[in-house]
């Protein structure tokens, strides 16, 4: 397996982990929020895909491509604005968001395709380009990485949390 294929690998398990994790959920354990400042599944399942969408079409490419949240006026369906990412969301804001599931998960598969192709066109050789040539160790791989599959995980571990409080195993 090659670098690119582990990184297609790691990425599938994150993307099916997520669906697997929302597939028995009712809609009020997807907006269960434990505190008011708490994220919520439906939150979670949203703001990673739109985080990997943006971080790897931004940098996959010298030039960049346009986001799917772009491409595929995702911002529109949501009924959200166009630079939303659910960073700095307060806690209004994320208690306000409640989208259909079906939404969600057709954002969260064309997010995943949309990187599966993008890395599908890559090489090794892509990942080591820096960024920024000022700070030759941010490079496209780190960016993929951390932000795409780091935060993944990071969020699917917080998926799996919000279950647990409410008394649910995670999938397996």
């Amino acid at each position: 397996m090659d670098t690119i294929q582990f990184i297609q690998s790691s990425l599938f398990e994150v993307f099916r982990s997520f669906l697997a994790e929302i597939a028995p959920l009712e809609n009020s354990e997807m907006l269960f929020r434990p505190t008011p400042e708490s994220n919520s599944i439906s939150f979670l399942v949203w703001h990673f895909p739109r985080i990997a969408d943006r971080a790897f079409h931004l940098s996959h490419t010298p030039e960049g491509t346009t986001p799917v949240w772009d491409r595929e006026k995702w911002h529109e369906k949501f009924g959200l604005e166009k630079t939303d990412t659910g960073t700095g969301f307060n806690a209004e804001q994320v208690a306000a968001f409640n989208p259909d599931r079906e939404l969600l998960i057709g954002y969260l598969e064309s997010v995943q395709k949309a990187l599966d192709d993008g890395l599908s066109q890559m090489t090794s050789k892509d990942l080591d380009r820096p960024l920024n040539p000022e700070n030759p160790r941010a490079t496209v791989g780190r960016q993929i990485q951390s932000i795409v599959i780091g935060h993944g995980f990071f969020h699917l571990g917080e998926v799996r949390f919000l279950k647990g409080l409410q008394g649910m195993p995670f999938s397996r």
